[in-house]
């Protein structure tokens, strides 16, 4: 499952990250459970479309968990690989996304838990890696649009808080 902050790359990522398992000889299937902005799931429609990647999601359904756990039995039958849903973007102060967030995971139960971060927000990613940790158990980041000037300082406050866990056992 990914999450992140709005506007940081997720949708773009998913279909990168399920790409690169396709090459590896995996059948990876994303599935895009946000409702709040239909361009989203054009945006994946698009991308997997061009990567002949299968995709999942909803013009007609408003609710992302009933999104994502249709996708999920959907991908399941099929026998894939790789599942990847694709959530909604928030931040720290959007408490209904959150629970929308932990909502989506406990009815897909993910395997892994992704964040998403943009490059660009530096030190301000501590805050919100934090938030995204105590509301669901993110395994890993990624660190999106590394093409610009931003350095990696954001980066390690991000990973730092995700995984304070495993640095201080």
């Amino acid at each position: 499952m990914f999450s992140g902050l709005q506007g940081s790359g997720k949708t773009t990522t998913c279909t990168k990250y399920a790409y690169y398992h396709q090459k590896k000889c995996l059948e990876t299937c994303p599935s895009v459970c946000r409702y709040i902005l239909s361009c989203a799931f054009d945006q994946l429609k698009q991308n997997a479309t061009m990567a002949k990647i299968p995709f999942y999601g909803s013009y007609m359904e408003s609710d992302p968990v009933k999104i994502a756990v249709e996708g999920v039995e959907t991908f399941s039958k099929e026998n894939c690989d790789l599942i990847i849903v694709d959530t909604s973007g928030r931040h720290k102060q959007e408490a209904a996304l959150f629970e929308e967030m932990s909502q989506v995971s406990e009815a897909t139960k993910p395997d892994l838990v992704i964040f998403v971060m943009d490059s660009s927000i530096g030190q301000a990613a501590f805050d919100e890696a934090q938030a995204f940790r105590h509301s669901v158990s993110v395994g890993a980041v990624i660190v999106a649009k590394m093409d610009g000037r931003a350095k990696g300082g954001g980066a390690l406050s991000a990973s730092s808080q995700c995984f304070q866990d495993l640095v201080l056992k």
